[in-house]
């Protein structure tokens, strides 16, 4: 028999710490590095333009957050790296094809882009580090599509849905405080004073950053499925509230304290305070989640239910799975054993 099947797996599997060190290792890296930067330059200039508007403001903070994603998962990292892995350069030429086709047609090409970069970088992994590697690192790249503009269409229609919806809930929020408020369109007439729901403040700026925010909380909280996936569905629900807060309070102001006080608070103070308004209302959310969705602890097991109703009775086929210290019943005591007699035959 041979035994050429595990000097060739660890021929192909070599420590990380020694790989990395290559020079072919790093001159792959160093290549790969070089080209992604020269062909995705025009991309993230036209992005840098974007970051400074409010609607795309947390394009800033998402590659540190995907960076601390890497890091705070270190611990995946793998200790052996299999590379080259050609499945790799499939990536590659999928994520290179898409770059090309959306700067040919320029239908979502920005968007289109961003995903044919988080492609590419997923390929660059997973040819340097193998599938351990990706897995790894997959989340971080998948986290860095929050950098790239919305499509103008889904951004167009998603800012006109959220002003509908801001200018509704507002008009509701302000007649129900006691302000005479009249509606038409995306207009509020507060009083004396009229307001516009403008496409800037229509909330589309906060659904934005919240929902790169519940993605990140979404990832990181160690909590089950479900707790994850009603913070991810919150970040419409949530932004949509803040931003009805935002409009009434100027409203309010407005009449009170004046346009000019009014103003200030909308486009500058209530801006800042979205964030932390944000984090409050997600924490909050947590705190909730905590409240409502009771940890049931351990469930009997069919074998246990049915030795229990045979030795204590049916009475005990309802039995509650909360542990005693949560304010649960206590297993029944097993039953004794019969002594048997020494001299039965």
């Amino acid at each position: 028999m041979s035994s050429a099947s595990p000097s060739s797996h660890s021929s192909r599997s070599a420590p990380a710490a020694e790989v990395v060190r290559t020079p072919a290792w790093i001159a792959t890296m160093l290549s790969l590095v070089g080209v992604l930067t020269f062909l995705y330059a025009a991309l993230f200039r036209y992005c840098f333009t974007q970051w400074l508007k409010p609607d795309y403001s947390h394009g800033f903070l998402v590659p540190f957050f995907a960076a601390y994603l890497a890091w705070y998962w270190r611990a995946w990292a793998p200790e052996r790296i299999r590379w080259p892995e050609p499945w790799g350069l499939a990536f590659i030429a999928v994520g290179g094809s898409l770059f090309v086709l959306a700067g040919a047609l320029n239908i979502a090409k920005e968007w289109l882009q961003g995903l044919s970069l988080v492609i590419n970088v997923c390929g660059a992994v997973l040819l340097l580090g193998g599938w351990k590697a990706l897995k790894w690192l997959w989340p971080a790249a998948a986290f860095l599509l929050f950098m790239f503009p919305l499509p103008y269409k889904v951004e167009h229609r998603f800012g006109w849905e959220l002003q509908k919806a801001a200018s509704v809930a507002s008009e509701y929020v302000l007649q129900t405080i006691g302000y005479a408020t009249y509606r038409e369109g995306i207009v509020l007439t507060v009083r004396d004073h009229t307001l516009r729901v403008e496409e800037a403040c229509s909330g589309l700026s906060m659904l934005l950053t919240f929902a790169a925010l519940a993605t990140g909380m979404a990832i990181l909280v160690k909590r089950p499925v479900l707790d994850r996936v009603l913070i991810l569905a919150s970040a419409v629900p949530v932004a949509v509230l803040s931003n009805v807060i935002r409009i009434a309070l100027t409203g309010v102001l407005y009449n009170e304290a004046g346009k000019e006080l009014g103003d200030r608070v909308f486009h500058d103070f209530a801006g800042w305070m979205m964030m932390p308004l944000a984090l409050l209302v997600l924490w909050g959310e947590l705190k909730l989640l905590d409240w409502v969705l009771v940890d049931e602890g351990g469930r009997a097991s069919r074998e246990d239910m049915v030795k229990t109703n045979a030795a204590l009775g049916p009475a005990y086929l309802i039995m509650t799975a909360l542990p005693p210290e949560k304010g649960g019943t206590a297993a029944p005591p097993k039953p004794a054993a019969q002594p048997t007699s020494k001299g039965a035959r």
